[in-house]
């Protein structure tokens, strides 16, 4: 299992965004903007994982939560936030080479322009 380090994101000008460790746990990790200065308004990343019981024939979730919250450039109150979660439901059973082919297939997914139009404006294809 990979040791809790700083993560590095693009941002949407391909710039790096650094993620700094803000908590370990036993079956989670989190990870905020490197040089927040607002709680209100820092970036989060959070992935947790749930073990089954059975661990041949059972299920592991992964979970991941990505957070961008927006203030207000007047009041400094929040405007909003735009949240972004995944799911990774993975058999047991199933070979690591599996769940490599599904994780690409995920990432070219999301990297579509049909899943960014959404993101901006809701719209999908129809």
């Amino acid at each position: 299992m990979a040791a809790a380090a700083a993560l590095t994101l693009k941002n949407n000008a391909a710039g790096n965004v650094t993620f700094d460790v803000y908590s370990v746990e036993p079956d989670a990790c989190e990870w905020v903007e490197a040089g927040a200065t607002s709680i209100l308004g820092t970036n989060r990343f959070r992935m947790s994982r749930k073990i089954p019981a059975d661990k041949l024939n059972g299920v592991y979730r992964i979970i991941g939560k990505l957070t961008y919250p927006v203030l207000n450039g007047t009041t400094g109150l929040l405007d909003g936030t735009v949240t972004m979660n995944f799911e990774i439901l993975r058999p047991a059973k199933l070979s690591v080479t599996n769940a490599d082919e599904a994780y690409a297939r995920f990432k070219e997914a999301v990297a579509q322009a049909i899943v960014k139009s959404a993101a901006e404006s809701g719209a999908i294809p129809t």
